[in-house]
């Protein structure tokens, strides 16, 4: 009887299921990498042995490109330590921005207007001179007092 373990890595080998092998293995590279950095990349992915990096803002960039040698570094000890990870190997690494939608994180839409209870009791002193000013007071002070006395 064959072990479950050896089941999976047999079947993580087979052509159309090296893309899990690739993403696990980026998976690993950006968990090597400082928790500031692992913040900025959207994705990343590997062509002709080059390792692209995608990120969220164009004042990544700059500073992902400061700290290349770094993650080359990360990705040759990674490559080296962990057989699996050969498949993600590169010499050359290169980041962008993407402006594409398809790319860009879809922000939850919420029709309902928050609700917020009424911390005021309504009791304070009306020092205004005006009638009309006075009144507009009172009105505030009412409603005040009804929010309060719903909850």
């Amino acid at each position: 009887m064959k072990h479950i373990s050896y089941i999976i890595s047999h079947i993580k080998q087979q052509p159309p299921f090296k893309k899990m092998e690739q993403i696990a293995s980026y998976k690993k590279l950006l968990a090597l990498l400082p928790p500031r950095y692992k913040s900025m990349v959207k994705f990343m992915y590997n062509r002709n042995d080059t390792l692209f990096f995608v990120l969220k803002h164009p004042g990544f960039k700059m500073e992902f490109n400061y700290n290349t040698t770094l993650i080359k570094r990360l990705l040759k000890e990674l490559v080296k330590q962990d057989e699996s990870c050969k498949c993600i190997d590169a010499d050359n690494i290169k980041t962008f921005v993407t402006n594409d939608m398809r790319f860009h994180e879809a922000e939850p839409k919420t029709d309902a207007v928050p609700f917020y209870s009424e911390k005021s009791k309504g009791d304070f002193n009306n020092f205004a001179t005006d009638a009309k000013l006075k009144n507009t007071f009172e009105a505030i002070r009412e409603i005040i007092c009804k929010r309060g006395n719903e909850e």
